[in-house]
Parts: C-alpha cells; sequence; structure tokens
C-alpha cells in the first residue's frame, strides 16, 4: 500500500503480499522496479517458494522519495482527528442479503474492524458514522469498547453526498477530517498514521497502490484512443484525510458548479490550488 500526496513529493512505504492458488517461484531479478525503491529479499536472487495454504510472506518497498517536513510540523495532535466512516452503501453488486459492510467475518460484521482500529488511535477524538438508521444498533453495541465520541448521520445519494453530511456532524475544533469505507477492514494503524501525517503537513493525503492492468482509454464508440502509462496511475483506497477548512472550501465549489465526484481528495483538487 503505498501513500500518494497531492505536491509531488511522496513519502510512502509499499507492501505487497502474496497470496497464491498455486506454487509459484518470485526472485528479486523478477519483481516489478519502482523508482528510487528498494527492496529487501532474503538474498539477492534467491528463489522463494509460496505454496498452497503457506503462511502470507510480506515484502516491505520503501521509496527515497522525502517530504519537507522542515516546513512545517509533521505532528498530528492528540484528539485532533475526526473519522467519518462511510457505511450507509448498499452493496448491490455483493448480491447479497444485507450491504457488504455488514456481513460477519470472523464473529463480527465487517465494518467494527476499522472502527476499532480508528477507535484506538490517539489522534482521533471522534468517529462519524454514516448510515441507515437502521444499522445504528450494530455500533451501538461496540460503544463501550471505544474511548472516542460516536456521532451519526444519514448517507445521501452519492458518495460525495454522504461525505458531505458526515462533514457537519464534525466537530468544528477538528483539524483533519478522516475519510474511510466501513468496507475496506484491513487498514493498518501505521498506514493511517502515515496519511494523517502527511495530510497535516500538506492539506490533503490519501492511501492508493500502484495500477497494475493496463488501461486503455476509449472514446464514446470504444475505439481505444491510447493506452495510458501504468507507471503514472494509482488506484485511490481510503483513508482520504483533508484539512476540514479545504474540504468544505472544495464543496462549496462542487455544489456551486453542480459537479460529480467519486472520492473525497477530487473534491479538493477541482479547487486547484496547493494548500499548506
Amino acid at each position: 500500500m503505498g501513500l500518494l500526496l497531492f505536491n509531488n513529493a511522496p513519502t510512502c512505504t509499499i507492501s505487497t503480499q502474496f497470496f497464491p492458488t498455486k506454487s509459484t517461484h518470485v526472485t528479486a531479478n523478477s519483481f516489478p522496479s519502482f523508482s528510487h525503491c528498494h527492496v529487501s529479499f532474503p538474498s539477492s536472487g534467491q528463489k522463494v517458494g509460496l505454496r498452497r495454504r503457506a503462511r502470507v510472506r510480506t515484502y516491505g518497498i520503501k521509496c527515497s522519495a522525502k517530504v519537507d517536513y522542515v516546513k512545517g510540523s509533521a505532528a498530528v495532535n492528540e484528539k485532533s482527528v475526526s473519522v467519518i466512516l462511510l457505511a450507509g452503501g448498499k452493496g448491490k453488486r455483493m448480491g447479497a442479503s444485507m450491504p457488504k459492510q455488514y456481513l460477519p467475518l470472523l464473529g463480527q460484521p465487517i465494518a467494527l474492524y476499522s472502527l476499532y482500529t480508528f477507535s484506538r488511535m490517539i489522534e482521533v477524538k471522534e468517529i462519524v458514522v454514516v448510515c441507515d438508521p437502521s444499522y445504528e444498533d450494530i455500533f451501538e453495541e461496540a460503544k463501550d469498547k471505544i474511548n472516542v465520541d460516536l456521532k451519526f448521520t444519514l448517507p445521501g445519494k452519492e458518495r460525495q453526498d454522504s461525505v458531505y453530511s458526515g462533514l457537519q456532524a464534525v466537530d468544528l475544533n477538528s483539524e483533519l477530517v478522516c475519510i474511510h469505507d466501513s468496507a475496506r477492514p484491513l487498514v493498518r494503524s501505521g498506514d493511517v498514521e502515515k496519511v494523517l501525517k502527511d495530510g497535516w503537513l500538506i492539506g490533503a493525503a490519501v492511501l492508493g497502490v500502484p495500477v497494475k492492468a493496463t488501461i486503455k482509454e476509449a472514446n464514446s464508440d470504444s475505439y481505444v484512443v491510447k493506452t495510458l502509462d501504468r507507471k503514472t496511475l494509482w488506484e485511490m483506497q481510503t483513508p482520504q484525510v483533508i484539512k476540514p477548512e479545504l474540504l468544505r472550501k472544495g464543496f462549496e465549489l462542487v455544489h456551486r458548479g453542480g459537479l460529480e465526484v467519486t472520492d473525497d481528495v477530487s473534491i479538493v483538487e477541482h479547487l486547484k490550488i496547493l494548500y499548506m
């Protein structure tokens, strides 16, 4: 998982996890190359066997690009972050009897995993859950296990409407807004800390992964226009961290122009400014 910033100076840690369905081999020489990255293997060129049901092996890749932290403090204050946990999706593509974020995973609803992860972070002061009232009891039952304030707001028609609904409930003294999809239960606190730190310094930051598939741009008649350079493409994930005043200005522009956005940092991109 990589950390993508909006000032072209990223600092990130990318973890590549292998989940093989059959025996395969990976060598240092055959591993995908990353500009200015360092890959650690047991030894150079050594083959690593990954068999069915074997333990998952994770190799860390640390990018050498650096953010200039001298310009400002990168320390995120305790109890200064409001988390907007999006849990109002219908999950129609899943074809399940309930939205996927409420399906049980190892004994508890999927949405609770990220709720607990954020609640244990010292930077977080509150979690605003955006969900249908019929599912509020799932989070209310977990209230005794968390040490942050818990609020609820109603979801909107589109994702941007749900984010805006959550933003209205955010504490006015919060210094950062951290938006996360509750259907993503495996987010790690270490990755959240990195994106919080860079969001605080830069204004907006988001977790993402490099695109692996070949992406082609097509016209309205389905004719290929060009093949995009995947080395410059990133798939956005969550959390997405934005300073609240910047997010509010972005929403003013979005509402004024009747714009549609598919993720939260796109709202900020419409401002076309570097916000420090």
